[in-house]
């Protein structure tokens, strides 16, 4: 092989060498770009979220920037289900969408009710002054099958009995989220309107039962 055909082999040869190199680079920061992308976009949906701080903007950056990218777009709202974004790491973009439903992430509270519905709930009862007082709580798994149970004793049909007991298992007295009201439900109601407390009615059929607005449609 002459000395010219062998300088042309190594520079084809490097060429390729430097194309495969820069495929797997780009292939690299795209693949980082997402990771990137994803982790923002979890991480914006949990500050919407019920128990979040309300920033899913700056949790966005900050998750883009501890991933070695740039936040590029956010849209992302306080209290949204749905959140996308775009990053950007070494010139690769990507895009990430994460959806949340709001339910899932009230924990239960073992023993006693939720802490954001005990709140909303003292402040009800000190607003009604004497008017409206707590009936029922949190229930533990034992006393829903009992409830049920009688309910279905009573009515004699497990459809009927669905209707004013949930069955055990389901029931959001177990997760500490339901409260029933005794008293003036209709005022209790207009003070909840009034003081903008995060409570809900989810049954009409049921007036003095309460549940977080977040959890109403578990």
């Amino acid at each position: 092989m002459s000395i010219l055909a062998l300088f042309v082999s190594l520079v084809l040869l490097l060429s390729a060498s430097t194309y495969v190199g820069e495929l797997t680079d780009a292939a690299s920061a795209r693949a980082r770009a997402q990771t990137a992308a994803d982790s923002a976009a979890l991480a914006a949906a949990a500050e919407s979220a019920p128990y979040g701080s309300s920033s899913p903007f700056s949790a966005a950056v900050h998750y883009a920037q501890l991933n070695g990218g740039v936040l590029r777009d956010c849209i992302c709202f306080s209290g949204a289900t749905a959140v996308q974004v775009e990053v950007e790491v070494d010139g690769a973009s990507a895009w990430a969408r994460a959806v949340i439903d709001p339910t899932k992430l009230l924990p239960a509270a073992p023993g006693g009710l939720d802490p954001r519905l005990q709140g909303a709930v003292d402040a009800l009862l000190v607003a009604g002054g004497g008017r409206i007082w707590l009936e029922s709580g949190y229930r533990t798994p034992e006393r829903q099958r009992e409830l049920w149970a009688d309910a279905l004793g009573r009515y004699g049909d497990a459809e009927l009995a669905d209707d004013w007991v949930a069955r055990p298992g389901t029931s959001m007295h177990e997760r500490g989220l339901a409260v029933d009201l005794g008293g003036d439900a209709e005022y209790a109601w207009r003070l909840v309107v009034e003081l903008g407390l995060p409570l809900t009615r989810p049954m009409s059929w049921e007036p003095w039962h309460f549940e977080l607005e977040a959890a109403a449609a578990g």
